[in-house]
């Protein structure tokens, strides 16, 4: 009787594990690479009302700007976008809105709506495409939880992203060849093959090579899924119990109260100073339970390069409260700041998105070749035993 050996308790492991996840794993997979161009996608469908018609006339001032809202309508951000060609996003809500979100509390994480504004001659230009942007939603939702609910749907998914890290690594064991002589094999596909052969080496050879980001995506995922395994991943990079995002500024009693002495246009200036970088802004404006203004600022990122972000705090006279800066941040403060990017592929840009996204197609093909290939050995067991 042969020994079952070390192998071939990762066959077992790999096939069994590979096909109680299959369906879970192709849908989170394919939402996944779909969802690695967000971004990318909203912009497009956006275009027409994002872009600004004329870059010749002056920009007007923020303060300017907010002059074409009445007592009825309260802003509470806009976004300045790097690219003088894009229009500002204001977030906006009337009173309406406002009043009708404290009694909904799905629609307060979402009060108001998003308004695209051309800063040089302070037109409204349109809002982000509704359709779209509920589409995303849905996709990212289907990624998260299957569309099954927290409840159900995120432990489904977080257990199988857990077990695809084992069916990960145990395929990698099974793909290391008995010799070395015998390497090329995994890493190329059979010229002139059969399509059975060509299944296999597109199960075997990109499973290789896209292997570490397939275990970068499953590793960081349940992150999401998990609140046991979100403070593990925060414990054994910060040494803390829980994941912190810098911590808003303290306001004295009396600051609470005050109005703002200085132009918001003068606040941004000192902000572009301080932080002396080309980037996408986002400033959000006091209100009562945040009363300062906050600056918040992201590199715009080369192809190749991180894009991280920076946030300063100033009170209504403009003087700084609070600087919460990338470059000041350890090691593991920085991993966690960036923990969303790592996951979803952003983490270098347009280099790591695009690696990201193939690997992500190929993660979605592993199941469904896995199975035909377990298929195909059916078939010639069945063939076999007719013969015998």
């Amino acid at each position: 009787m042969k020994k079952y050996t070390f192998k071939q308790l990762c066959a077992d492991l790999h096939l069994w594990l590979g096909i109680a996840t299959s369906l879970v794993l192709v849908v989170v997979c394919f939402s996944g690479t779909i969802y690695t161009y967000e971004a990318e996608i909203k912009a497009f469908f956006d275009r027409k009302v994002a872009t600004v018609q004329s870059t010749e006339a002056p920009v007007k001032t923020i303060d300017k700007l907010l002059g074409n809202y009445t007592n009825n309508e309260t802003v509470f951000s806009v976004k300045i976008p790097a690219d003088n060609e894009m229009a500002y996003l204001f977030n906006i809500a009337t009173k309406e809105e406002i009043e009708e979100a404290k009694n909904s509390k799905e629609r307060r994480r979402r009060v108001g709506g998003m308004y695209y504004v051309d800063q040089h001659s302070g037109e409204t230009l349109g809002s982000p495409n509704p359709k779209v942007a509920k589409s995303m939603t849905t996709l990212m939702m289907l990624h998260r939880h299957l569309l099954l609910g927290w409840d159900i749907g995120r432990p489904i998914v977080g257990w199988s992203t857990i077990i695809f890290i084992l069916i990960s690594l145990t395929g990698f064991v099974l793909w290391l060849p008995k010799k070395w002589k015998q390497i090329k094999q995994g890493l190329t596909f059979k010229k002139n093959a059969g399509w059975k052969r060509i299944n296999y080496d597109l199960h075997n050879v990109l499973g290789f090579y896209s292997l570490i980001l397939i275990l970068i995506m499953a590793i960081t995922g349940p992150f999401w899924s998990f609140d046991w395994y979100r403070t593990g991943v925060v414990k054994t990079l910060t040494g803390k119990e829980k994941m912190s995002r810098g911590g808003k500024p303290k306001v004295k009693p009396q600051e609470s109260k005050a109005v703002m002495t200085i132009a918001y246009e003068e606040i941004l200036e000192k902000a572009n100073q301080e932080l002396d970088y080309e980037g996408d802004v986002q400033l959000s404006f006091p209100s009562k339970k945040a009363p300062y203004v906050s600056v918040r600022k992201t590199n715009r990122a080369s192809f190749f390069s991180v894009p991280f972000t920076d946030q300063l705090y100033y009170d209504t006279q403009g003087e700084l409260l609070k600087a919460d800066l990338f470059k000041n941040k350890d090691f593991g403060a920085k991993v966690m700041s960036l923990f969303k990017a790592i996951h979803l592929g952003y983490v270098f840009s347009g280099f790591s998105k695009l690696l990201y996204f193939i690997s992500c197609l190929i993660a979605t093909s592993l199941p469904i070749t896995g199975i035909i290939i377990w298929v195909n050995k059916l078939k010639k067991k069945k063939k076999r035993k007719q013969l015998a």
